[in-house]
């Protein structure tokens, strides 16, 4: 049982806000001091429980560096948290007076989660090593180079089950209809349609191959005819062009890193798994043939 268990997330959102952060510069210069000093903030039946656990908690609660401080908070939401962290205690204490941390269940689910944290500590540890900065810059700069002098558009499309429901569309947009009062009447891709029809800004190949191709044909302001993919029929108008901008390395780093960790660590894993003997067996005995290799993704564009 963790406090946010007891302290429900719909609850601590409500009391959050409900009650009004304390700003004052005073408060901020205390609260600061404060924080570099530990105390005993809680005795539980004689269990000292420190300022510092009650922060770790606290902050456990929120996505990393996104908590709140704690002392800008009333009482009530602060007593709200302590009362959690006490009754969390309590159950704890109860929980082992009663030994059924010894019973076969927690044995089995501890067991299980020693392993998931061993491996997990492992494959951490493996990423940090597999991946260093330099690499990481050499895949921005490679990036870099391939996007170099190509064009992304911005174009919205509407999306209809029949060549002659987009040849409807496109005759009412040759009436002078608005491409986006039709998407958000007739298309079927509900998302854009919403949108009038706007995909945003994307580069060759983003999209299916046949919408794709037929989008970087048209040039700037232009409508297409029908165009077919395996989601039907499109009409595609491209509103802009421009040359593609990398983005700053600073922005995108840690992305990149993200990505070259996965990569390093399936290879990892690929190469453990080439490497062991694996035996598959039928409910009568029978060996059968176990295939190492991993299937193939998915064809672009689908």
């Amino acid at each position: 049982m963790r406090l946010s268990s007891l302290l429900s997330t719909a609850a601590l959102a409500a009391l959050l806000a409900s009650t009004p952060f304390v700003t004052t510069p005073a408060f901020a210069a205390e609260t600061k001091g404060a924080e570099a000093e530990d105390y005993i903030i809680l005795r539980v039946n004689g269990e000292a429980v420190s300022r510092s656990r009650v922060l770790s908690i606290w902050n456990s609660l929120f996505p990393e560096g996104k908590s709140p401080d704690f002392d800008s908070f009333d009482d009530k939401v602060r007593m709200n948290v302590l009362r959690g962290i006490v009754s969390e205690q309590l159950v704890y204490g109860a929980a082992k007076k009663s030994g059924i941390e010894n019973s076969p269940e927690v044995t089995e689910k501890l067991a299980k989660l020693k392993e998931k944290l061993v491996m997990q500590a492992y494959l951490e540890r493996k990423a940090a090593a597999k991946v260093t900065a330099e690499d990481v810059r050499k895949a921005y700069d490679e990036q870099v180079a391939a996007i170099k002098g190509k064009e992304e558009i911005k174009a919205r499309h509407i999306l209809v089950d029949s060549k002659e429901k987009a040849e409807e569309i496109v005759e009412k947009l040759e009436d002078d209809e608005k491409f986006e009062d039709l998407a958000k009447k007739e298309s079927l891709d509900k998302g854009s349609g919403a949108r009038g029809g706007d995909l945003g800004w994307f580069p060759e190949g983003r999209m299916v191959q046949e919408f794709s191709k037929a989008a970087f044909a048209l040039d700037k302001g232009e409508i297409s005819k029908p165009v077919k993919t395996n989601f039907g029929w499109h009409v595609i108008q491209v509103e802009d062009r421009r040359t593609i901008k990398a983005p700053p390395f600073d922005e995108v780093k840690e992305a990149l890193q993200k990505d070259l960790k996965a990569k390093a660590l399936n290879d990892h894993v690929n190469e453990l798994l080439q490497g062991a003997k694996v035996q598959y067996f039928a409910p009568d005995g029978t060996e059968k043939p176990f295939s190492k290799d991993l299937p193939d993704g998915p064809a672009k564009g689908e």
